[in-house]
């Protein structure tokens, strides 16, 4: 055989064994949730495609050659689907989340129920957004912002000790969950306006002093109140428990904890589907990039080291 065409058979070898390794790799790697999703443990049989691949170079039969290029073909085609529907179903999660459970009841918290205001005000892009106005000792007001799974019943807790102190509180609904307008979660991307908006719905109280607002967020709710302190100079302090760095990390840290697979190779694809359904780019929801421009005022950064969805440092 001329070396030319030795040649041209190596790298044709070598590039499709490389190939179906990945496809197999793919299938082997999803098929490990078939615990939680049991129709996944159907794409086991796929994970031999290299090998049936180099069978292809030694086993000249037709009808080998036919099945196996069946056996190939469906293995890709699968493969595909796979990263496809896996990227839609976590894009998905992360556009429309479950609601937690056991989420604090105001019935719990009979003094703040007895000065609770229900109010709607507009976010920065018109978005009807519902919460609760707690007048306290003080007009100076602290904004409760919940995390990625919850609603305004979260920050409950958080109200109670700030009310105690004498401090307003307002806590209210990001867009898309609870009460409030909206169909879909930007994860912080357009929540900032809700900020805005919740600033802008305090000036507008004469009980609240909205030149004076300090803001306390938790898990997406930290990383919007960094996001949005610093380019709202009325948000004097802020208080950041576990706030992702960024979308993409954020994704990567917790896929495995929301879809029951690596980050590697899956936590990509749903960022991309995210970003072409909202029309949104997650490089703007970098909170890290945000820090610095709320300077001088202070932020008390806050994360649990033991926090298995957003890992302190992602």
């Amino acid at each position: 055989m001329p070396l030319i065409a030795i040649m041209k058979r190596t790298i044709a070898t070598l590039t499709g064994t490389a190939f179906f390794g990945v496809v197999a790799a793919i299938h082997g790697v999803t098929a490990t949730a078939a615990t939680s999703i049991i129709f996944l443990g159907a794409l086991w049989p796929f994970t031999p495609a290299p090998l049936v691949f180099l069978g292809r170079m030694w086993q000249r039969s037709s009808r080998y050659q036919m099945l196996s290029t069946w056996y190939l073909g469906i293995s890709t085609v699968l493969s595909v689907l796979v990263l496809a529907g896996v990227g839609w179903i976590g894009a998905e999660r992360g556009i429309h989340p479950s609601l937690t459970d056991d989420l604090p009841v105001l019935e719990d918290y009979p003094q703040l129920k007895a000065d609770l205001k229900n109010v709607t005000f507009q976010s920065s892009d018109g978005t009807i957004l519902a919460g609760w106005f707690i007048p306290g000792e003080s007009p100076t007001t602290v904004i409760l912002l919940h995390g990625f799974t919850d609603i305004r019943n979260k920050m409950l807790p958080h109200a109670d000790f700030l009310h105690d102190a004498g401090y307003s509180v307002l806590l209210f609904d990001f867009r898309s969950r609870g009460e409030s307008e909206g169909d879909a979660v930007t994860l912080g991307f357009h929540e900032r306006g809700d900020v805005q908006g919740a600033v802008q719905y305090l000036k507008d109280r004469p009980d609240a002093d909205g030149e004076n607002v300090g803001v306390l967020g938790v898990s997406m709710g930290a990383a919007t109140a960094i996001m949005a302190a610093a380019d709202t100079p009325e948000l004097k302090a802020v208080v950041s428990e576990s706030a992702f760095k960024s979308v993409d990390s954020a994704i990567a840290s917790s896929f495995e904890h929301y879809i029951d697979l690596p980050a590697f190779p899956f936590a990509p694809i749903p960022v991309f589907i995210m970003e072409q359904r909202l029309g949104i780019s997650t490089d703007e929801v970098i909170p890290t990039e945000y820090v610095g421009l709320i300077s001088p005022r202070p932020v008390f950064i806050i994360h649990g080291q033991d926090d298995e969805t957003i890992v302190p440092g992602d």
